[in-house]
């Protein structure tokens, strides 16, 4: 039987570390907000042939302002300060260059607004009560509920951070679909983790282990193939989405791939230490 425990505290300072890098991260840079957030331009072109495509995206991008994103019949130009009259600037310099004309243009509110930000949040706060409360109920153990939860911000706070970083290096942008994978991503790690405590709980009453530690080191023993085959679909299935899906899915493919290697760490290496270390606190 595999000691899963013997290293919690590697675990733990583990994670601790990715949490200050997101968090420092975070302060220092903040995120690339999409047009969703912010508001701006749309420019969309039609491309009979990609053979130029890789020229486009380097005249385009020479704006910094400006952000490019391939499509399966062309690409997307979009901006901030991407107004009319810059829009039309653009797609004359585009006919003029490249042979092309622009397919339409749209001026993008911020969808969404403050409010609708401080509803997410609310509505996440209270789900994360809930979750609290029912898995406090179901297995009849706060100390289960509340590592669960840690697991579960860990694993938020730590995509969070990290999409700060990537962000800043290589322009991913902080919009309405992250923020549907940071709540896909809370969800499949509570998934996770319910798993592991039910095996737990059920060693806690009929295992002949004597110790705490040796009971979850066992269901974690049996759970731990399961849950790595389950993760590892997806994350197959999510690497062919990334390499050989486009430029407006491509992003939330990471994301949601971050998500799962952050799921599948934390039920085993958050969640389940953090129950040992306040069960044998209790104690």
């Amino acid at each position: 039987m595999i000691d899963f425990l013997k290293y919690r505290l590697i675990y733990l300072l583990f994670s601790v570390a990715l949490l200050a890098l997101g968090a420092f991260s975070v302060v220092r840079s903040g995120f690339v907000y999409s047009l969703d957030f912010v508001g701006g331009g749309l420019l969309e072109f039609s491309v009979p042939s990609k053979a130029k495509i890789d020229d486009i995206r380097e005249f385009v991008l020479r704006d910094d302002s400006l952000s490019f994103q391939e499509t399966g019949s062309g690409f997307i130009i979009n901006g901030t300060r991407l107004d009319k009259e810059r829009a039309e600037k653009l797609s004359k310099e585009m006919e003029k260059k490249f042979s092309l004309t622009s397919a339409r243009f749209e001026l993008v509110g911020a969808s969404v607004s403050k409010d609708n930000i401080y509803k997410i949040v609310v509505a996440t706060a209270l789900s994360v009560i809930g979750i609290l409360l029912y898995i406090a109920f179901n297995f009849k153990n706060w100390g289960l509920a509340v590592a669960a939860v840690v697991a579960l911000l860990h694993d938020a706070f730590i995509l969070v951070g990290s999409w700060s970083i990537l962000g800043r290096l290589f322009g991913a942008e902080f919009d309405v679909l992250f923020m549907t994978t940071l709540l896909t991503t809370m969800s499949f790690s509570v998934h996770d983790t319910i798993v592991i405590f039910d095996k737990i709980q059920e060693e806690d009453s009929q295992s002949s282990f004597s110790s705490l530690k040796d009971k979850i080191n066992h269901a974690l023993n049996v759970t731990m193939m399961r849950s790595l085959n389950n993760s590892l679909t997806i994350i197959l299935m999510l690497t062919a989405l990334i390499i050989l899906g486009g430029d407006s899915v491509r992003w939330f493919a990471i994301a949601l791939l971050l998500g799962t290697f952050l799921g599948t760490y934390s039920s085993p290496f958050v969640a389940a230490p953090v129950y040992f270390l306040l069960r044998g606190k209790k104690q």
